[in-house]
């Protein structure tokens, strides 16, 4: 069977399951489906109904293939297993470019921009005449996937921040229902009172809660490709699904950093009210007189939360601050654990996005690229947050796992529409204290 025929059907197959899936879950837990998963299985049903399309027309053109080698072979006196081409007349042929073609898609390329050769231009264009059709992002948008299908293992997805932050955060699943969530938060304790006398009356208190209500938000995303990106192309689909996946987690975590908590946003920890704030103002900062300051912000913890932070959190660039931090004898303050290193502040295993093993006062040090560094000001000052981000609370579907619907473009052009959306909730409110924001003048990386 043609092997595109029978990646359709799989394709098919795989919908279908998943359809399934969620109409079983639904029964098994004795409710109706949700309108998320009711809108996830009206887009895969029209997935069904295009890839039925599609295999009739597939196996159509298989079954005219094998009558028409039947054919020939009943004309020439030959069997079928001696005669496998199809007869006569040529309907198709190879693209310009693959992998046995004497032309070369690169130097053609490069020959056609700076060489000014009339034959690699004519055999470029001609590529492009057999991919092109323009849409929203069409095969000219992508021309870094629409290359011949050969030279797409090496493609460069586009680097994302991650999400950090909420991955070292509680993660719950989101309730089934609602638009917010309710935490109730004891503000006003019990007080104990030492008897005045003995059969005197205890002295009464009126401990007090407040209800903290945190908002249920969305992160969406949404493309077009056109057919001929997505049928022409190598797993564009695919790729920008996995970028629009990435561009959610990333843009979730910023918000758990630095969300304003208004116009759809979460409250991020440097926006809470009530965390410990310590200010830092200096224009011509040192490591030296950083560090007290997060001695400070570390203690702060410890003496109006009652616990330890369990992480510090900062930009990459301000990292390379305390990375490049000499002693008195211009000798690194911190450097690799590797090498045993004796009376060392912090330490660390490589140089890296993740730092592996980035420690300081014994504290982990987790660097995460969604830290502002826009404050102030002069829009030019970054923060570094100590916290015990066992109170940092972030809800999700899927564990952080956006829905996607996926569907025709509704005004009738050649091209799939994507929809990436996920609901979350976030929160560092319920213990503010438990958290610490370094900010001020002395945080502006340039001037170290």
């Amino acid at each position: 069977m043609n092997q595109f025929l029978t990646n359709l059907q799989e394709n098919r197959s795989s919908k279908t399951s998943l359809i399934d899936s969620t109409l079983t879950r639904a029964a098994d837990e004795n409710r109706d489906i949700t309108d998320i998963e009711l809108a996830n299985i009206q887009a895969l049903k029209l997935e069904i109904e295009k890839l039925d399309e599609r295999i009739e027309q597939i196996a159509d053109i298989e079954i005219r293939k094998v009558k028409a080698a039947e054919l020939a072979a009943t004309i020439d006196g030959k069997t079928t297993e001696t005669r496998s081409a199809a007869p006569a007349r040529v309907i198709s042929e190879e693209a310009t470019y693959h992998e046995r073609s004497t032309n070369n898609f690169l130097a053609d390329a490069m020959a056609a921009e700076f060489g000014g050769s009339y034959e690699a231009r004519e055999r470029i264009s001609r590529y492009q005449r057999e991919m092109l059709e323009t849409r929203d992002v069409s095969t000219t948008n992508m021309a870094g996937l629409v290359v011949p299908q050969y030279l797409v293992d090496s493609f460069a997805t586009l680097r994302r921040a991650g999400r950090p932050v909420l991955d070292i955060s509680v993660n719950s699943a989101l309730p089934a229902q609602g638009m917010t969530l309710n935490i109730g938060r004891l503000t006003t304790g019990v007080t104990s009172y030492v008897q005045a006398s003995e059969n005197s009356a205890p002295t009464e208190s009126n401990p007090d809660d407040t209800l903290l209500t945190v908002n249920v938000n969305t992160v969406a995303s949404m493309f077009d490709l056109s057919k001929q990106a997505v049928l022409r192309g190598t797993g564009i689909e695919n790729q920008l699904l996995g970028d629009a996946v990435r561009s959610y987690q990333t843009k979730v975590d910023g918000l758990a950093i630095n969300g304003s908590g208004s116009s759809g946003e979460h409250l991020g920890i440097l926006n809470t009210t009530g965390i410990n704030a310590t200010t830092y103002t200096d224009a011509t900062p040192t490591y030296a007189e950083f560090f007290p300051k997060l001695v400070a912000a570390i203690t702060d913890i410890s003496t109006n939360f009652f616990g330890s932070a369990t992480h510090i959190v900062m930009h990459p660039s301000f990292a390379s601050v305390i990375l490049k931090a000499l002693d008195g004898s211009n000798r690194p303050q911190f450097t690799s654990n590797l090498g045993n290193p004796f009376n060392a502040p912090g330490t660390f295993q490589r140089p890296g996005y993740d730092l592996g093993g980035f420690q300081i006062l014994g504290i982990p040090v987790v660097l995460d690229a969604n830290m502002p560094t826009n404050l102030g000001a002069g829009t030019n000052e970054t923060a570094v947050i100590v916290g015990n981000f066992d109170e940092s609370y972030i809800f999700e579907d899927n564990s952080g796992t956006p829905l996607f619907v996926r569907f025709e473009q509704p005004d009738g052009n050649i091209a799939i529409r994507t929809v990436v959306f996920g609901f979350s909730a976030y929160t560092a409110g319920k213990y503010p204290k438990a958290f610490s924001a370094i900010t001020g003048t002395g945080m502006i990386v340039a001037n170290y």
